[in-house]
C-alpha cells in the first residue's frame, strides 16, 4: 500500500458549525503530501473551518512564535481539517516554505468557546499517512480494496486526548487505531465513548479577535525522554499533591515524572513521560497556563494544558 493511495483518502465528515453548510470530505492524511498556492488554501480552509476557528488558530500560532522566533510560526501557512464525532475539533497543521512546522488541535467547547486542546512542534503530527499505512500492513487490512468495496475511513478526536482512526468495514466490526501510535484500541471502549458523544453543532461565539487577550509564549523547557516501562517503580509510589504538580514539573530537573491515567490511559497512549513544558502568558486574570509535555521519540510529543491532565490523571516521580 503506498503512501500515494494514502493520500488520496478524503473521506472525513465535516459536521456543520456556525452556518458551515458545506459538506466537502477532507483528511489530514492529506496535509503531508498536497501543496496548496495561497487562493487554493484560503477556499479549502473556507470550506472545513468557520472563520472564527482559523482566526482564533492564527492568534495561537503568532503566540507560539514568540517563543522561538526561527520556529516560523508566525510566518506559518495553516491547514484546517475537521475531527469528529461530535468533539467540533479541528486539526490544524502548519508549514513553512511547504516544510512542516507544528500542528494545532483547536476545540469548541460546549459554551461556544474555543481553546487549544493540544499542540505540537516540529515534522512529528497526528494523523500521519505512513503511520496509517503501517498500522493497516499489521491488520492485513487493504485499504483502497476496503474503500472500493463501500468502506469508510474517518479522523476522529476524543476528549481530552484521544486522537484515532475509524476504519468502518462492511459486515464486520469497525476498527479503530490511535493516530498518535498506530496501536489497535478497544471497540467496546470507542463505541461507547462516540455513543456518548454530543451530536449537537456548537456555535462558535468568538468573532472580534481584539477581546482575546494578548499571548506570549516562554521558550521550551525539554526534559529527557524515558520509557516508563523500564523502570516500574512509579507505580508504588504516591501521586504528586495536585497543588504541587506544576512547581515539581518546573523545578524538578533531576526527577523522571509519569503521567498516569490509571484506567483512562487508553485515551492518552499513557502512561507516558513528562519531556518538557511551556508557560502560555495572558494580559488578563487568568495569568500563566503550563503546557506540560507528554511522550517524544520514538512517538510524538504533545504539548497538553496540565489542568486537563489533573482532570484524569496524576503525575508520579521515578524512584532510582
Amino acid at each position: 500500500m503506498t503512501l500515494v493511495l494514502l493520500s488520496c483518502v478524503a473521506l472525513l465528515p465535516f459536521w456543520s458549525i456556525a452556518n458551515a453548510e458545506d459538506k466537502t470530505l477532507s483528511s489530514p492524511t492529506l496535509a503531508r503530501s498536497t501543496e496548496y498556492d495561497s487562493e487554493t488554501r484560503t477556499a479549502q480552509n473556507n470550506k472545513l473551518a468557520p472563520v472564527e476557528v482559523q482566526q482564533f488558530a492564527q492568534h495561537q500560532a503568532a503566540a507560539l512564535g514568540t517563543a522561538n522566533a526561527e520556529s516560523n510560526w508566525k510566518n506559518a501557512d495553516l491547514d484546517f481539517y475537521p475531527l469528529g464525532p461530535g468533539t467540533h475539533s479541528w486539526l490544524v497543521q502548519a508549514t513553512f516554505e511547504g516544510n512542516p512546522i507544528g500542528y494545532m488541535i483547536i476545540t469548541a467547547t460546549e459554551q461556544g468557546q474555543m481553546k487549544l486542546s493540544e499542540y505540537g512542534q516540529g515534522e512529528q503530527s497526528p494523523y500521519n499517512s505512513e503511520l496509517l499505512g503501517q498500522a493497516l500492513n499489521r491488520q492485513h487490512v487493504n485499504l483502497d480494496a476496503l474503500l472500493a468495496n463501500g468502506g469508510e475511513l474517518h479522523s476522529n478526536y476524543a476528549l481530552p486526548l484521544l486522537a484515532y482512526w475509524k476504519l468502518e468495514r462492511p459486515n464486520q466490526p469497525a476498527l479503530y487505531i490511535d493516530a498518535t501510535n498506530g496501536d489497535l484500541l478497544p471497540s467496546e471502549f470507542l463505541n461507547r465513548l462516540e455513543s456518548n458523544a454530543n451530536q449537537v453543532s456548537a456555535s462558535v461565539t468568538v468573532t472580534d479577535l481584539s477581546t482575546i487577550s494578548s499571548l506570549s509564549v516562554d521558550p521550551l523547557h525539554p526534559r529527557p525522554v524515558f520509557n516508563p516501562a523500564d523502570n516500574l517503580l512509579w507505580i508504588t509510589s504516591k501521586p504528586v499533591d495536585a497543588n504541587r504538580a506544576q512547581d515539581v514539573i518546573q523545578h524538578g530537573e533531576n526527577q523522571e515524572i509519569v503521567f498516569s491515567a490509571d484506567d483512562r490511559n487508553v485515551v492518552y497512549g499513557g502512561p507516558l513521560p513528562v519531556s518538557g513544558y511551556q508557560l502560555w502568558h495572558t494580559d488578563q486574570e487568568e495569568g500563566s497556563v503550563l503546557y506540560v509535555a507528554l511522550g517524544g521519540k520514538p512517538f510524538i510529543q504533545r504539548f497538553v494544558p496540565l489542568s486537563t491532565l489533573q482532570q484524569d490523571g496524576q503525575f508520579y516521580i521515578v524512584k532510582r
